[in-house]
């Protein structure tokens, strides 16, 4: 019994992912729809799987104060960091077959 109540947690865990919301929402659809929603690819190129769109997004993050649970006169905070989010889009015909979403963080 437990087995199953873990292999069911991980099956949910892998469907509701948010990569398996990008593929949700993008695969099968055109590549304007996602470029209205993007904007403009910052790269293109042809593999043998199709053309690969690359959307890049930067996002600076602040530092956050990390709660200990108790009262301390020096608060620990996290850095700031500055987050790229990069989607790779493989197109056939115009048609979305298979997107992936890379992060990347990197401490200012």
């Amino acid at each position: 019994m437990h087995r199953f109540l873990i292999l069911l947690f991980l099956i949910v865990t892998m469907a509701c992912s948010q990569q398996k919301q990008l593929q949700r929402s993008y695969i099968g659809k055109s590549i304007a729809a996602l470029t209205e929603e993007l904007g403009k690819p910052q790269q293109i190129f042809d593999n043998e799987s199709g053309k690969v769109y690359i959307f890049e997004k930067q996002e600076d993050l602040k530092g956050t104060e990390i709660n200990q649970g108790k009262l301390t006169l020096d608060p620990i905070v996290t850095p700031k960091v500055q987050k790229t989010e990069r989607l790779y889009v493989t197109v056939k015909d115009g048609v979305i077959v298979n997107i992936k979403q890379e992060n990347e963080y990197e401490r200012q």
